[in-house]
């Protein structure tokens, strides 16, 4: 038997898999510094964050291998 894999859609707002982006709207405390690039891995569905409806994202930063969650307010696509 083959086990079957779920994936949950990406939301149709939702910067796509594979787009290259950059960190702004850094806080004391972030794990990357405004102008840090990497790549979504995958996108969430819009929750609720902190009381705004926010896109979310598993960000590989430049430089990092492993996956780091983001809200899309802290990033921007790059050109």
């Amino acid at each position: 038997m083959t086990p079957t894999v779920y994936s949950q859609p990406q939301a149709s707002v939702a910067l796509r898999t594979g787009t290259r982006i950059e960190k702004i709207n850094a806080k004391h405390g972030d794990s990357r510094p405004n102008g840090a690039q990497g790549i979504v891995t995958s996108s969430v569905s819009p929750q609720m964050w902190h009381g705004r409806m926010t896109q979310a994202y598993l960000v590989t930063w430049d430089g990092f291998s492993v996956p780091a969650f983001i809200t899309g307010d802290k990033v921007r696509k790059l050109a």
